[in-house]
């Protein structure tokens, strides 16, 4: 079943994070079409659908944006359409990145607190 969000939107999910440096540990979020927000496989919590209705318009802005320059420390989002993945990957910090990006990326951060 596909949910309304993804008639859409055309997204079905956006997964999001951050990771590398002395760990090299990343750290991976999920939000889906019928708003739930996971932490790997652990389902964390629903989200407004109004909101992630509005992550999945901002993300769709950006589904063919084509932007990979991790560093040592980086954050990534990864927008899955029917068609394909889009995995957009910047430097923490990096100023070359579009800052559509960057605010998607810190309004999707806020569903997880």
């Amino acid at each position: 079943m596909t949910s309304k969000i993804a008639v859409k939107t055309g997204i079905e999910e956006i997964s999001f994070g951050n990771g590398g440096g002395f760990t090299g540990e990343v750290k991976t979020y999920k939000l889906t079409a019928d708003c739930k927000l996971f932490e790997k496989e652990i389902e964390l919590k629903k989200i407004e659908s109004k909101k992630t209705l509005e992550l999945f318009n901002q993300a769709k802005e950006l589904k063919d944006l084509n932007f990979n320059e991790p560093e040592n420390m980086y954050s990534f989002i990864e927008i899955k359409t029917k068609e394909k993945t889009n995995r957009i990957l910047w430097a923490y910090g990096s100023t070359t990145v579009d800052k559509k990006v960057i605010e998607l990326y810190n309004a999707l951060l806020t569903t997880t607190k």
